[in-house]
C-alpha cells in the first residue's frame, strides 16, 4: 500500500449505535404518522439510507406533501441521539493508530452535516479527522448505493482506490463503498438480525469490533 493512503468511516452503525437507536425511539412510528398507514405498509427501508432518501421513497410510492414538516420530525428525534449516544467502544484509539500510520482520516455519512457535526465533534480525536462529507448536504453526488460519495472523498483527499480502507456496516453502505474500488470492511457490532439490517455478504473482510478492524488494516498495509 503506497504512502499517501485513506481510511474513510461510515457514521451510523460505525461511530455509534444510531440506527438501533432511531429504531427504538419510534422511527417507524414516525414514518407511519407522517406518510399515513398505507403508504407505511408499502414502503420498504433499509439502513443506510438518508432522511431525503426516505422520503424519496414515500413521494415514489405517491406521497405529494412538502419535505420541510418531514424533516423538522427528524431533526427533533435526532436531538435525542446524535449528541448522547455512546460512540462506539476502542474508537478514539483506532483514529489515534490509523493517523500515527500515516492514513489520512474522513467520516463520509448518508445523514445531514449537523448531525455528522455533532457527533465527531465528541470524538476525542477529531482534529486527526480531515474530511467530513455529509451526502444529504451534497446534492450533486449520487447517494449510496452509488459510488460517488466515497469517490469524491477520495479524490478531495488525493488518494488512489487501491490505498483506501472503508469501514461500512449497511448493505446500501458496504454497495457504494465496494463500487468505489476501495478495501471495504464491513463492521457487524450492531447487526442485531432486524429486517432492516441485513448483513451485507458483498464486503472483502468483516469486523465485529475495533480491534479486528484495527487488525485488518495492520495486515494488509504492512
Amino acid at each position: 500500500m503506497a504512502d499517501n493512503k485513506a481510511f474513510l468511516f461510515d457514521m451510523d452503525g460505525v461511530l455509534a449505535d444510531t440506527e438501533t437507536e432511531w429504531e427504538r425511539i419510534g422511527f417507524d412510528q414516525l414514518l407511519k404518522e407522517h406518510f399515513g398507514d398505507e403508504l407505511f405498509a408499502k414502503v420498504e427501508v433499509r439502513g443506510g439510507v438518508s432522511i431525503k432518501g426516505i422520503f424519496d421513497l414515500y413521494v415514489a410510492a405517491g406521497w405529494s406533501g412538502e419535505y420541510g414538516p418531514y424533516e423538522q420530525k427528524c431533526i427533533e428525534m435526532s436531538e435525542r441521539i446524535y449528541g448522547t449516544i455512546p460512540l462506539t467502544e476502542g474508537i478514539n484509539e483506532l483514529i489515534h493508530y490509523l493517523s500515527d500510520e500515516g492514513f489520512k482520516i474522513g467520516v463520509v455519512s448518508s445523514s445531514p452535516l449537523p448531525w455528522v457535526k455533532t457527533l465527531v465533534g465528541r470524538i476525542k480525536e477529531k482534529d486527526r479527522i480531515s474530511l467530513i462529507l455529509s451526502v444529504n448536504n451534497h446534492p450533486t453526488l449520487r447517494a449510496k448505493p452509488a459510488p460517488d460519495p466515497y469517490v469524491n472523498a477520495m479524490e478531495q483527499l488525493g488518494v488512489k482506490p487501491e490505498d483506501t480502507f472503508i469501514l461500512e456496516d449497511s448493505l446500501t453502505g458496504v454497495t457504494a463503498a465496494k463500487a468505489s474500488g476501495a478495501h471495504v470492511i464491513c463492521f457487524t457490532a450492531y447487526h442485531h438480525g432486524y429486517d432492516w439490517q441485513p448483513l451485507p455478504e458483498n464486503a472483502d473482510y468483516y469486523a465485529k469490533d475495533v480491534t479486528e478492524v484495527r487488525e485488518i488494516v495492520a495486515k494488509l498495509s504492512s
